[in-house]
């Protein structure tokens, strides 16, 4: 009997309960993308674009597809010269959350930026967990190389989800106290490969709203290791960690406080204060000490309504 072929195992997309804490979460969604393993193909299967929404309405209709070596991948549609095409705000775009939604059916191995859009869409079901990517650049042996990993905090703590040929420049969990802690930790990583790290790029923090046609911030903060020097390498870093506290902050409470103060508190409070400060006029003359005076009073009140 002609012998079968050995099926490869699809790794299963994580689920979790309600009660699960966030920690295991982040352990149990690492694990699935270290079990996409690493692309080593030199074929990126996904195209991913920075600049393509979350998700939202970019057209109607499914991300384009194509077929290479009997599998789905995404590919860049070329239109012929000539031919008529669509404007772009009417064309079916592939959002991220899409490729994502692609890379858990496909199961293909990916590389670190296809993590960090993989990690973004496992975990929008945790609201407390807030994600900004990390991007590095590093120079080693007269060439220089890039890598980005999605940062976490949760609960005040930093760590960090990713993909990576090497086990250290991965995954970190949420235990570093402070944003500078966990760069300065991906850095040491990076001197035991005898890379030198030059630049780092911080982004903001990432939408949970599943209908958010935002972009991502890839690049909020740009710093150079070598131009600001070790201090200032970490005060930089500590300024981000405070600028995306202060955005979190906003955008946490209940939705316009000030504008919701000023609608339901504030108009009604002027709408009723002014017949009582009328009120309130008329009644203070007349219980004054000078009872004489409440006839001179009456018309230049009525003068001052009128005028009003």
């Amino acid at each position: 009997m002609p012998s079968r072929a050995r099926r490869i195992p699809i790794p299963s997309v994580p689920t979790f309960q309600p009660s699960t804490p966030v920690p295991e979460r982040l352990e149990a969604v690492q694990r699935y993308i270290r079990e996409l393993q690493y692309n080593h193909t030199g074929t990126q299967f996904f195209e991913i674009k920075k600049s393509r929404p979350l998700t939202g309405l970019q057209g109607a209709g499914q991300p384009w597809r194509s077929s290479y070596n009997n599998q789905r991948l995404f590919r860049e549609v070329t239109v012929p010269s000539g031919v008529h095409c669509a404007p772009e705000e009417t064309r079916s775009v592939p959002r991220l959350m899409d490729l994502a939604k692609e890379m858990t059916k496909e199961a293909l191995p990916i590389k670190c930026l296809e993590a960090v859009i993989l990690g973004i869409y496992l975990t929008n079901s945790m609201p407390t967990l807030e994600r900004f990517p990390i991007s590095f650049k590093t120079y080693f042996s007269g060439n220089y190389f890039r890598h980005i990993v999605l940062g976490v905090n949760f609960g005040g703590r930093y760590g960090a989800l990713g993909m990576s040929r090497r086990e250290d420049l991965m995954y970190k969990p949420p235990a570093f106290r402070t944003l500078s802690e966990l760069v300065l930790d991906y850095e040491a990583a990076y001197g035991r490969c005898w890379h030198v790290l030059k630049k780092v790029k911080l982004g903001q923090c990432v939408s949970h709203d599943p209908h958010s046609v935002e972009q991502i911030e890839w690049k909020h903060s740009v710093l150079d290791v070598e131009r600001l020097g070790r201090e200032d390498f970490r005060k930089e870093l500590e300024r981000h960690a405070r600028d995306m506290r202060l955005k979190i902050g906003k955008g946490t409470g209940p939705p316009s406080p000030t504008k919701d103060r000023k609608k339901d508190v504030s108009s009604p409070q002027r709408g009723q204060s002014s017949p009582h400060r009328r009120n309130s006029r008329s009644e203070r003359r007349p219980s004054g000490e000078k009872k004489p005076s409440e006839p001179k009073a009456m018309p230049d009140l009525n003068g001052y309504q009128i005028r009003v």
